[in-house]
């Protein structure tokens, strides 16, 4: 019987990997604790030393391609939201002065200003004193420092690596700068690198002549919607809604800023009220700038850094939910050489590229009444 050399269907069984094994490396490599093919296999190997995977070829590894980044360049950068960073330094107004002084006089004693009726033949009487509010606001330097040694300057060469660290830096500094305007820096007064709040003052921690601080009181928006009715049920959403909302106008009725104003909140809160239903299940708003037209305000940003900060005033625990203001109200103010500027320097003995990113300037709000500060009493 003739037989052809290049009729080779026939396999050698005992260097063929069994249907049972394949299932059993798949699995294998399903699972949370192994996570690849390769690392299977090689698990594979070790557990059944009498396999064909065992007395293949040793370390088979070395003949897998090399990974590749699915973004090539430098690596995507995980930060906190950004979004609301750039439209607060947009909106913010620049003064090409650092010391800034606002005065105003204080009219608001209506019944000692009034003007008076005259009767002939009697003296004529003057009116009262008005006072006069000042504040000054002096500067202080904010920067971001960092260092990197030439030689991994030299050996990354998929991107430029000094460039990447500037702009982490730069995003770093404004973000600072951002919070500190907003909500202050969060480090206690005395720690290292306290941007000083009587320097650049914190909207939410501002006097009380400057920011208005309204609590929200939930408990109260629940009891007047229930009413006599004791059997409705109105949803949490819903009543935190209403509350927020009477809360924020109930307030606008002392606000005495300027233009529109917006309203800087926590993504969560606009989805609470987003997710508001009538009685019937319906949602009250259907958009976001249906609750910006409810709140009365130009636009509401999210501030993802708003999110579960608090403050002690009068011995009770103040949660911040919202801010509301026209950002023109405050000025930022840096005198001439005194705005973002970069320096950089080689440290031969270390040999070290260093970076120095910074500012001279101050912030304060500039108007009576401008801003207003929603709260919950979260005591206890």
């Amino acid at each position: 019987m003739k037989h052809n050399v290049f009729d080779n269907d026939r396999q050698d069984e005992a260097n063929v990997l069994s249907y049972t094994d394949q299932t059993a490396i798949i699995n294998m490599a399903k699972a949370s604790t192994v996570g690849s093919l390769q690392h299977a296999m090689d698990l594979f190997a070790e557990q059944n030393p009498d396999s064909v995977l065992a007395h293949g070829i040793e370390n088979i590894s070395q003949l897998f391609p090399d990974y590749k980044d699915v973004r090539p360049g430098a690596p995507e950068m995980l930060t906190t939201d950004q979004g609301w960073i750039q439209k607060v330094l947009q909106k913010v107004h620049k003064s090409p002065i650092s010391r800034i002084r606002t005065r105003q006089a204080d009219l608001r004693n209506i019944e000692e200003l009034r003007a008076k009726g005259y009767t002939k033949g009697t003296l004529k009487g003057e009116v009262g004193n008005f006072k006069l509010i000042h504040r000054t606001t002096d500067p202080q330097t904010i920067y971001v420092k960092s260092k990197i040694d030439r030689d991994d300057i030299i050996d990354i060469q998929d991107f430029d690596v000094v460039q990447y660290l500037y702009n982490i830096d730069r995003m770093n500094l404004n973000e600072e700068l951002a919070t500190a305007i907003m909500i202050g820096d969060g480090r206690d007064v005395g720690a290292d690198g306290k941007i000083a709040e009587d320097k650049i003052r914190p909207i939410w921690q501002d006097d009380e002549l400057y920011t208005i601080h309204a609590d929200v009181d939930i408990a109260g928006m629940r009891a007047s919607l229930q009413g006599t009715n004791t059997a409705a049920n109105f949803g949490e959403n819903y009543i935190y809604a209403e509350a927020v909302i009477q809360s924020l106008l109930y307030a606008r009725e002392k606000y005495k800023g300027s233009g529109t104003p917006d309203f800087y909140c926590t993504p969560h809160l606009v989805n609470v009220m987003l997710l508001a239903r009538d009685m019937n299940g319906r949602r009250i708003y259907d958009k976001v700038s249906d609750l910006a037209a409810a709140l009365n305000v130009g636009e509401i940003i999210t501030v993802e850094q708003f999110e579960g900060k608090t403050r002690t005033a009068g011995g009770k625990t103040k949660k911040l939910l919202g801010l509301m203001g026209n950002l023109a109200d405050y000025s930022v103010g840096a005198t001439k050489g005194g705005e973002i500027t970069h320096f950089t320097d080689f440290d031969i003995d270390f040999n070290q590229e260093k970076s120095l990113l910074e500012t001279r300037c101050s912030g304060a709000n500039t108007r009576v009444k401008s801003f207003i500060a929603l709260e919950e009493d979260v005591t206890g």
